[in-house]
């Protein structure tokens, strides 16, 4: 194959389907302040380091007029430590529990190794997180050759670094070779911003936020919506391909080893 390597997302790729962990951790940490976060609130920022993600939600107008109006001012620089504890706490507290490895990953990491592809990951959890995270999935059967946390770069997500790294260990040259799968605008974009092709899942996303019984027990003119609207933005982001699941990612790593032999880069996003 002209592919050399596959660079994994953790929550919501690859495991804890639905990316219920921050999710539930950021409502947390709000709620305790007094601030009802909805999940599309959440969802406009998941997979960027944690603290970014909570400087972006009290950056909304609507998060921020309900603060100034329970507290009466902006939040601070102390009011962002103090979530972020928080929401790191409670993540610390779960993140193992919902190490569960997610539908069609076995299948699709076969089918790399027969390839003979090297696998890395990157994530926006940090490294205290990966420390249990990495462990909990490794009893499982899932261990990358490599992780790197956000909070071990100098930026996160969109930024490039983490697959830089990761390309670096695997000493893997050029970033063409290389797919990024992942299930959120920021991994597209990490994956744009790197020149590495990029591959979204939806069903397990963060954008869908439901676990997998949840999204297998709605109404299918519900189920359907809902993943049209999370392909739709996916596709939008610059995702060179969008899978449903991880089923569909060997034949989406054939097709981008068949465009890389007929010397096909990764096309960039062109903004409007």
């Amino acid at each position: 194959m002209q592919l050399k390597g596959i660079i994994f997302d953790w929550a919501g790729t690859v495991v804890d389907f639905g990316c219920l962990c921050p999710i539930a951790a950021f409502q947390s940490a709000f709620r305790e302040k007094g601030v009802a976060l909805s999940l599309e609130h959440i969802q406009q920022f998941m997979g960027i380091h944690k603290r970014d993600h909570i400087l972006a939600l009290l950056a909304l107008p609507e998060v921020q007029a309900v603060w100034h109006q329970l507290h009466g001012a902006p939040p601070n620089v102390h009011d962002v430590d103090d979530l972020y504890r928080t929401a790191e706490r409670r993540m610390l507290e779960t993140v193992a529990a919902s190490a569960q490895l997610i539908p069609g990953l076995e299948r699709a990491l076969t089918f790399a190794r027969e390839q003979g592809l090297r696998i890395g990951s990157t994530t926006g959890y940090t490294s205290p997180l990966m420390e249990i995270l990495a462990p909990a999935a490794a009893r499982q059967g899932y261990m990358p050759e490599f992780w790197i946390a956000a909070d071990q770069v100098p930026q996160g997500r969109p930024w490039p670094w983490m697959i830089f790294k990761n390309l670096e260990f695997l000493k893997i040259c050029p970033p063409a070779a290389v797919v990024k799968v992942g299930d959120t605008v920021a991994d597209v974009a990490e994956a744009s911003n790197a020149g590495v092709w990029s591959v979204a899942v939806v069903e397990s996303s963060s954008l869908i936020s439901l676990g997998e019984r949840e999204l297998n027990g709605l109404p299918e003119k519900d189920r359907n919506r809902i993943i049209q609207r999370a392909t739709r933005k996916l596709a939008e982001a610059g995702a060179h391909f969008v899978i449903n699941n991880l089923t569909e990612l060997p034949s989406a790593l054939e097709v981008i080893d068949h465009r890389l032999t007929n010397g096909q880069l990764p096309p960039r996003l062109v903004p409007h």
